[in-house]
């Protein structure tokens, strides 16, 4: 008569179940929040987590992915470069008049340039260029990985040993950050171009004023706040619309949900990033408040 033997579980066999990230004593204090709160909480963590993840990955092993994030570079360049300079070009013409029409009452019309310095380079240049970045990019990033979830390509990957942030994730969140400041940075200057222009041509403002006014006000805290900016907004644009997309479930259906939470996400983001740079950067440089 055959004996079934079962092994004996020692001490260091025994397997513990999953524990929480930030262990029991924090999962226990989240816990007690009402439901919202603990729902946001939850989303920030593993914002967070995905974050720290992408940075691990790409610092500890910088080799690998550069190709794959080119290919996204120019796939990036390809689709998105006429509504973001298309939303600069015209929010910036048409502000452009505006202003001129107002200075003109006061007889300032070389003191245009002045205004839009600070409306194209504070305002304009990297609200278009983060809400168009997250309309185009950000939506096809979550729809992608989105549709790879729930047809359990993702799942299947991992079987295969394949690390799915770093072969997935990582080139498209660096191309999004990278390309966000390059847009903004063309933006700022095309923007500048169709300032020039409506000074110039429809207006009674010459180059030279115009040109002069600009790089008076034109300070290095101006462009390093801009660059802050916008490098903030699409890392944050980047890591939101993956974990939107990793995340998501329940079919179709769910992957178009996730790719409309991550939008108004990164919308709402995009305004609160430009006010608290911008609160920043004026209380630490009080002279980018003087009119030269």
């Amino acid at each position: 008569m055959s004996r079934v033997v079962r092994p004996v579980s020692g001490p260091h066999d025994q397997r513990r179940p999953s524990e929480p990230v930030f262990g029991d004593r924090g999962a226990a204090v989240v816990a007690r929040f009402p439901s919202p709160i603990r729902k946001l909480m939850i989303e920030i963590g593993g914002i967070g987590q995905l974050l720290a993840q992408l940075i691990t990955t790409a610092v500890r092993n910088p080799r690998g992915y550069w190709a794959d994030t080119a290919d996204e570079l120019f796939s990036m360049l390809r689709y998105c470069w006429l509504p973001v300079f298309v939303s600069i070009a015209g929010f910036v013409f048409l502000m452009s008049n505006y202003a001129f029409d107002l200075v003109s009452l006061i007889g300032a019309q070389s003191r245009v340039s002045t205004y839009l310095v600070m409306a194209v380079t504070r305002e304009i240049s990297p609200f278009c260029t983060g809400m168009a970045v997250a309309g185009v990019m950000g939506t096809a990033m979550t729809a992608d990985l989105g549709a790879r979830r729930v047809r359990e390509e993702l799942d299947a990957m991992k079987v295969l040993g394949v690390d799915v942030v770093r072969a997935l994730v990582l080139p498209r969140f660096l191309a999004i950050t990278i390309m966000t400041i390059a847009f903004a940075m063309v933006g700022l200057a095309i923007g500048m171009g169709m300032g020039l222009v409506a000074a110039t041509v429809l207006g009674n403002s010459s180059v030279a004023s115009f040109l002069g006014n600009f790089l008076a006000i034109m300070t290095e805290p101006e462009l390093i706040g801009a660059l802050v900016k916008v490098a903030l907004t699409g890392l944050f644009i980047g890591v939101v619309c993956a974990k939107k997309g990793l995340d998501a479930s329940g079919g179709s259906e769910g992957v178009g949900r996730a790719v409309n939470q991550a939008v108004v996400i990164c919308f709402i983001a995009v305004w609160i990033i430009n006010f608290v740079v911008n609160t920043i950067m004026l209380g630490l440089n009080p002279e980018m408040l003087v009119n030269r």
